[in-house]
């Protein structure tokens, strides 16, 4: 169901302090170039010595920069001399020097990015809970101020481990969903708090609001993204007893199915802290101001489950996701028109699309929704290009360069009620009259499969609309609606809701992954990441992160998993 890594991107480099002496010459810095940290203060690791798996990481570092300037020759190192008999370090595909490990990253360009060498932490044999030591992290460049961190490292704690939702299908909105989390503590002592982390994509939303809650919205664009829906966040802490080895279950989550929902999910985070190893909470509580809810609280059940407690651990599996399938539709249409200039000689092409309604569609593999293509005969010229249009298309799966091809991008998240034009500059030949340009409104599976052919919309049933031809002559033609399209009223009220109550583990298959034509990375499941920590720095929840593999820089969207519904 959900792929075992931090939203968004799993993922290492850098140099040794004892390599940094004083007879080393000083670089020359890039005005206004630093190098920087996003890391925990300190992080936990289970007394019992754990072998990670080939993708799993349990310190979870982002370097970055400053400034404008690519840092170049980036290193960074770890020093592991302060773990002794506490933990030890092992660091895939970097070097080793004595207590120090160093490891590559080439150049940054960016202003947080994942190190990709998946740095484990394990406790020594005989290391004792409550035992501690320090990992020092300095981060240096040939042309820019180095930096540098101290990690505490603890031995020992609680550790929540969580077991799949199956995702909902085919829901009808008005619905109300009510995941009941299960969840163990493998760690090595007693929990004292439950803190939960709630984080609702648009589409669902809260029908119930415990008094141990505290909930905070925004809109869409979230996390500085245009592309990325609004969210709705939830902090729940429980003052309960959580005994290692026990397992427990939430109070049901009620969240109900909005009429505008198509996609959706919810992620669902435990934690012994708000400020654990990859907590968003502190960044939330940062950026937004949160307000208690009035309903009952939330609380804890204990309940019976060998199967969870004997499962393979993997990296973030305090993590949970409900997806939500909702059988709804909308209605996109393809728009266009010509307002000529000079007696038809030039004039302006706009093409765009408008969504109706009611659904918001959401491609959660990071594709556009829809791109707006649009084919020029011969005899008309294109003077300017419109900012998100570019000459290509696809063919055989396969983007190549096109000279009377224009696809123009939109978004993987295209609300109900959204309106989006392109203009285009153009210019007709001596001789060319009543030219046609065809417009069409292509999805992935048109684009990267090579139909190319109107009609394909699969959450749109009516398809007559999806494609239109503009007349390029001397007189105006087509026509662009003004504002935003009216949403259609979803189905959400009348009669009462539907309870649906999630049962049973996701498996893999459960929902169908679309491969992506662009690069992605994510990290495979694998030994277990303890998730306590405390002091966390922000982990930037930015929806796009780009992915340092191998020396080639990839994008990986926001979430933990390349798949649309």
């Amino acid at each position: 169901m959900r792929a075992k890594r931090i939203r968004a991107f799993g993922l290492s480099t850098a140099v040794a302090a004892a390599a940094v002496t004083a007879a080393t010459a000083v670089p020359a810095h890039a005005a206004g170039t630093k190098l920087t940290f996003d890391v925990a203060d300190s992080v936990q690791i289970s007394a019992k010595p754990v072998t990670p798996g080939q993708f799993d990481e349990n310190l979870h570092l982002r370097i970055g920069r400053t400034g404008t300037v690519a840092a170049k020759d980036v290193k960074v190192a770890f020093d592991t001399a302060g773990l002794a008999g506490v933990a030890q370090l092992t660091v895939p595909n970097c070097t080793t020097s004595g207590t120090v490990v160093t490891c590559d990253a080439h150049t940054i360009d960016y202003d947080s990015i994942n190190i990709t060498q998946n740095p484990w932490l394990s406790a020594v044999a005989g290391a004792k809970p409550g035992s501690s030591g320090k990992l020092h992290v300095t981060l240096t460049a040939s042309n820019a101020e180095p930096a540098e961190k101290d990690i505490r490292v603890d031995v020992g704690g609680p550790d929540f481990k969580t077991k799949d939702l199956a995702p909902q299908k085919g829901v009808k909105p008005g619905t109300v969903v009510a995941p009941a989390v299960e969840f163990a503590n493998a760690g090595d002592v007693a929990a004292t708090r439950l803190v939960v982390a709630i984080d609702a994509v648009s589409g669902l939303d809260f029908k119930k609001r415990p008094s141990n809650c505290e909930f905070a919205a925004v809109g869409e664009g979230a996390w500085n993204q245009k592309s990325w829906p609004g969210e709705t966040m939830a902090v729940c802490t429980l003052d309960v007893a959580l005994a290692p080895g026990t397992v427990h279950t939430l109070d049901p989550l009620q969240f109900g199915v909005t009429g505008s929902a198509w996609y959706t999910f919810t992620d669902i985070s435990l934690y012994a802290t708000e400020d654990a190893q990859y907590s968003s909470i502190p960044r939330w509580r940062a950026d937004h101001r949160f307000q208690r809810g009035t309903d009952a609280p939330l609380t804890v059940r204990a309940t019976e489950d060998p199967a969870l407690l004997a499962a393979p651990r993997h990296s973030y599996d305090n993590r949970v996701e409900l997806e939500v399938a909702a059988a709804n539709t909308a209605d996109f249409s393809a728009l266009g028109a010509w307002n000529p200039a000079d007696g038809g000689k030039r004039g302006t092409l706009t093409v765009g699309y408008r969504n109706a309604g009611p659904a918001s569609i959401f491609y959660r593999s990071g594709n556009d929704v829809v791109k707006v293509q649009v084919q020029f005969p011969k005899g008309v010229t294109v003077i300017k290009v419109p900012t998100g249009c570019t000459p290509k298309t696809w063919e055989n799966g396969r983007q190549v360069e096109h000279p009377d091809k224009y696809l123009c991008d939109t978004s993987m998240w295209i609300s109900s009620g959204t309106r989006k034009t392109f203009d285009f500059g153009i210019s007709l030949d001596a001789g060319t009259t009543r030219a046609t340009v065809p417009v069409t409104l292509q999805d992935e599976t048109s684009l990267y499969g090579g139909g190319a052919t109107a009609g394909n919309l699969t959450f749109d049933p009516n398809h007559a609309n999806e494609a239109l031809s503009v007349v390029l002559g001397s007189e105006p033609s087509g026509s662009i609606p003004t504002g935003a399209a009216t949403p259609t009223s979803g189905s959400t009220a009348s009669t009462p809701p539907v309870v649906v109550r999630p049962t049973g583990s996701a498996s893999a298959s459960a929902a169908p992954v679309t491969a992506s034509p662009s690069p992605s990375a994510s990290t495979g499941g694998g030994a277990l990441a303890f998730t306590g920590a405390s002091g966390l720095g922000t982990i930037t929840a930015a929806g796009t992160g780009a992915v340092l593999i191998g020396g080639a820089v990839f994008l990986a969207t926001r979430r933990r998993k390349g798949a649309h519904r």
